[in-house]
């Protein structure tokens, strides 16, 4: 079979002809449901089948997971095409940040010790700088942030808008100066903070790699030099400058491939602009536009009327398109309801769901299985937003569940601390704002809120938490005397261990709110310098309180859903369907909401185009896309309703002209009709969640430590707790930039010495150590920091020479697909080169900042059976993602200069991919056991919050074991230490 006549097997005529399109510039239009990722992963496949390198493929997503999801259809594809699905790893899918942020390191290897600060990260940035940035100005100048601490807050929130703004609309300080003095002043002092600080967002990375193209910086071309093919998804929703970004690509690239919908254009409030899919065809008059108007998730009855709503609605302001449902399949309903009050609309929809779980559901495969709480979702336009009572929009429905027993997932933000355990943890925290408590008061607490949230906590325990943090927060600063450092993550550490966490047996939702908490702190204690003192240590609070509450989502980091009913936004649940989907709080002034026009502080004047484009603000339009969006989320029911009063209110709220709009024969609209026929019931059958596509993205690092305890696997990753940061944090990092940054300046011959100590002492920064204010008489930490790092990277230039003559060093990404995983990491290679450029010999060498040698007597910090993994899977991920034959394998120990080579032959590696595959088998079951040592748990960051027992896992089967390195150019043989390093104890 010919790879034309796979991909026409797997794909329809509509997505094929968008898949094999010969143009240069094609438009997928993909209506929901369509299989605008299925196509997409066509299109790659056909290229590469084609003829195309894996690396001349970008392809960019939405989010994250998005990502994973199309490079699981990508290796599907290439599978169905006759092609090694491992290719996948060689190309980049995945979001345009993280795509700039490693083009960035291969022009500078400075870039790769900067941190990247995501919303809430960003947010703690300026109240850390608060008066370096001068932002009191601001406020002054900005009448709407003035008074109140909310007003402080205000303020900081609109900064960042505005320093998000000018990045994405490509404008300058000095522009924003001349309407604004002081904003443009405060800009060009964040611009300047960040970059001192080796700080970057999401924004400033996109416009420093379009800066470059446009320059025509050596460093960005030589990045750019493999691409030939751009492929963008949502299109809809890209901004200012990530369109700038695609077009200068294109310039590089062969083809460009844009899918998207315009329907679904649900970002221009933050930025996007519908126009870039509107008007494709003008900007590449030769582009071939290919409609995908075949539904396949929803019926005949949603898709006509959703259809007919966007067209009315939207009329010329949209793409003409009309799509048609695969196939219809019963039982079915369509109802659209005003009740006469939240409660009974709440209890219609709660009585609704336990009416149809359990209840037989016929998926588009033929397969018969009963509905899970999986199946269902509850979305509503806004869910945090008050209600006139003071409860919260979502706060009916979830009430009306818990009262029958119906679990439900608040993928909603903003509700962590109405959670009674993360309350009780920020009410401990805040006791220590003004003073150390005494003990009435910390007895108080314990009594009104730590003991009903942590049932198993110990009253004596907790008092000594209290002492010992109240003494350190307000310890005084004495004139002279070094500052000292406190670690909040370790005050959170020691109140969960006097809590008593680890034997309380909390349900993963309650873990992962306290993770929440925990990460909450890695934010706060990766962006300050320190919290030294009770003034910072008040800083952090304020956030706690007015901040975080808001803007940090409670969810685990594994891929797939609970199996739980979904409380969601309906922006939160973009990309997801489900068999029967309730869009509730539809009435009018509600969804729609009023008109909310631009009220940023960036002039309005320089972003003019933006906001006639209809960016920045939200209208009828915008809504009328969002409700779009969210009945097509159904599969077989869906319910739209609202209610005439609301809590709390004084006015009947009309019908919403949303839900008038909806029109098509099959509607319901008599569900409070005593004589109307009862509700669509299919017959009962076997409750059973319907299988996930997506997988499971797991880091080396990840693996590892699901590898030496599965227990703190989950409690890292699953719940997301996270150890403090550790005094010297960045310094290997920046001994390792400093090593990348020899090799792009010496590429012919090796540095001296000499000229080794300058790079990495121009390049060496420590965020978390600040410089001595007499380094010359004085040296502290930090001194002595650098002078070791630059011996260290002095020495390598003098050792290894040869690193240099003939050889290149660079940092390959590399993602391999495994059994239902996606493996990442980065391979440090040293290629060698012959006079026509093609590589002759490749090793992995892993390059860590630590000493000592496979004698695990040597350094028991040296785990060699990671060690010697990581070689060995970045091995396989040379030969097989980069086509380079990676001979040897090694792992360079750069503080005593040796290195020490690693089996990488095939029995080796094998090895290697059967252990990867284990874990990823255990991970997927959820086999999380607790596998304790005391050679482990006493280094573990996790310690205080395990009860550090040994338990089994659910299988018997156990991996093979790893071939390790002894030093002497033999193996030795080691299993994993989850089964190597544990207590015979139960």
């Amino acid at each position: 079979m010919n790879v034309e006549t796979a991909l026409q097997s797997w794909l329809t005529a509509e997505q094929f002809a968008a898949a094999v399109a010969p143009e240069s510039e094609v438009l997928a239009l993909a209506g929901a449901g369509s299989g605008k990722s299925r196509t997409l992963a066509g299109r790659v496949a056909h290229q590469v089948a084609s003829g195309a390198p894996p690396e001349s493929i970008v392809a960019f997503t939405f989010s994250e997971k998005a990502g994973e999801q199309i490079k699981t259809r990508v290796a599907s594809a290439l599978q169905q095409c006759g092609l090694d699905p491992l290719m996948v790893g060689g190309m980049y899918i995945g979001t345009i940040h993280a795509w700039c942020r490693r083009v960035l390191g291969e022009m500078d290897a400075r870039y790769r010790q900067f941190d990247v600060l995501d919303e809430m990260q960003f947010q703690v940035y300026l109240i850390s700088r608060y008066p370096k940035l001068g932002i009191n100005a601001l406020r002054d100048a900005h009448p709407t942030a003035k008074g109140s601490r909310r007003g402080y807050f205000e303020s900081l929130r609109q900064l960042g808008r505005a320093w998000q703004m000018m990045n994405d609309e490509l404008l300058d300080p000095e522009q924003v100066a001349a309407e604004d003095a002081e904003l443009g002043a405060a800009l060009e002092r964040l611009r300047s903070n960040m970059e001192k600080d080796h700080y970057i967002d999401f924004s400033l990375m996109q416009r420093l790699v379009v800066e470059a193209l446009e320059a025509g910086e050596p460093g960005a071309a030589e990045a750019l030099a493999p691409l030939r093919h751009v492929l963008v998804d949502e299109y809809q929703d890209v901004n200012v400058v990530q369109e700038r970004l695609v077009e200068l690509m294109h310039h590089h690239s062969d083809t460009l491939f844009v899918v998207g919908d315009d329907d679904q254009a649900i970002y221009g409030w933050r930025g996007a602009d519908v126009t870039n899919i509107l008007e494709f065809d003008k900007r590449h008059p030769n582009a071939s536009v290919h409609k995908l108007l075949t539904n396949f998730r929803s019926t005949s009855a949603i898709v006509e009327a959703a259809g007919d709503f966007a067209a009315q609605e939207l009329g010329a302001m949209r793409l003409p398109k009309v799509l048609k449902a695969h196939a219809d399949r019963d039982p079915r309903e369509l109802a659209v309801q005003q009740f006469p009050d939240r409660q009974t609309e709440a209890e219609f929809v709660a009585d609704r769901i336990q009416e149809l779980l359990g209840t037989e559901y016929e998926e588009p495969d033929g397969t018969r299985r009963g509905l899970t709480p999986a199946d269902f979702a509850i979305l509503m336009r806004s869910t945090e937003q008050p209600e006139a009572d003071g409860t919260k929009r979502h706060t009916a429905y979830i009430q009306a569940l818990d009262t029958r027993g119906i679990v439900y997932d608040l993928n909603a933000g903003g509700q962590l601390f109405d959670r009674a355990q993360p309350a009780a943890v920020r009410s401990a925290f805040e006791l220590l704002r003004e003073k150390s408590p005494d003990r009435n008061e910390v007895d108080q607490l314990f009594n009104s809120e730590l003991s009903i949230a942590f049932p198993l906590a110990d009253l004596h325990r907790v008092r000594h938490v209290f002492a010992q943090w109240g003494r350190r927060i307000h310890t005084p600063v004495v004139q002279g005397a070094p500052r000292q450092r406190l670690f909040p993550q370790q005050l959170l550490h020691d109140l969960l261990q006097a809590l008593n966490v680890a034997d309380s047996g909390f349900d993963d939702g309650v873990m992962a709110d306290l993770g929440t908490f925990s990460r909450i702190l890695k934010d706060v204690e990766t962006v300050y310098v320190s919290i030294d003192g009770s003034r910072r240590f008040g800083e952090l609070l304020n956030f706690l309180q007015n901040v975080a509450g808001e803007g940090y989502e409670t969810d685990n980091q594994m891929m797939s859903r609970p199996d739980a009913v979904s409380v969601s936004t309906v922006h939160k649940a973009k990309g997801l369907e489900f068999p029967v989907v309730f869009v509730v709080d539809v009435e009018a002034n509600r969804f729609p909401g009023r008109r909310r026009s631009y009220d940023g502080w960036m002039p309005a004047t320089l972003i003019q185009q933006a906001l006639d484009n209809g960016s920045y603000q939200t209208g009828t339009p915008d809504q009328a896309r969002l409700f779009y969006t969210a009945i097509t989320r159904a599969e077989r029911y869906l319910y739209v309703t609202g209610s005439a009063q609301l809590p709390g209110g004084k006015r009947i709220a009309r019908v919403s002209p949303f839900a008038a709009r909806l029109n098509h024969p099959e509607i319901r609209r008599d569900l409070l009709d005593p004589g109307a026929p009862p509700a669509v019931t299919p017959p009962p059958a076997t409750p059973r969640r319907r299988g996930d596509e997506s997988v499971l993205p797991t880091t080396y690092s990840q693996i590892h430590t699901y590898m030496r305890c599965p227990h703190a696997y989950k409690l890292s990753v699953v719940n997301g707790f996270a150890p403090p940061i550790p005094e010297l944090f960045g310094f290997g990092r920046a001994v390792h930039a400093a090593v990348g940054k020899l090799h792009q300046a010496y590429k012919e011959s090796a540095p001296t010495p000499d000229e080794a100590r300058a790079i990495a002492e121009q390049l060496f920064h420590l965020k978390h150590v600040a410089p001595s204010s007499d380094p010359v008489n004085r040296p502290g930490a930090y001194e002595r920091a650098r002078q070791k790092s630059s011996d260290i990277v002095a020495d390598y230039a003098a050792d290894y020479a040869e690193d240099f003559e003939t050889k290149r060093q660079v940092e390959l990404p590399f993602e391999i697909p495994i059994k239902g995983a996606v493996i990442s990491g980065a391979i440090d290679l040293l290629l060698s080169f012959d006079d026509a450029e093609k590589i002759q010999d490749a090793k992995v060498v892993d390059f860590k900042t630590m000493e000592g040698g496979p004698d695990p007597t040597k350094n028991p910090d040296l785990h060699w059976e990671d060690l010697s993994l990581q070689v060995q899977l970045y091995g396989r991920g040379a030969e097989l993602v980069h086509g380079a034959n990676a001979r040897t394998g090694a792992v360079h120990l750069l503080k005593d200069s040796q290195r020490i080579q690693v089996p990488v032959d095939a029995d080796a590696v094998d090895a290697a991919v059967a252990n990867v595959e284990w874990a990823v088998d255990r991970i997927t079951d959820g086999d999380f056991p607790q596998r304790a040592s005391s050679s482990k748990c006493g280094s573990c960051d996790f310690s205080q919050i395990c009860a550090q027992k040994t338990q089994r896992f659910a299988t018997n089967d156990q991996p093979p074991a790893l071939h390790l390195p002894d030093g002497e150019g033999r193996k030795r043989f080691l299993p994993i230490a989850a089964f190597s390093q544990v207590d015979p104890r139960q």
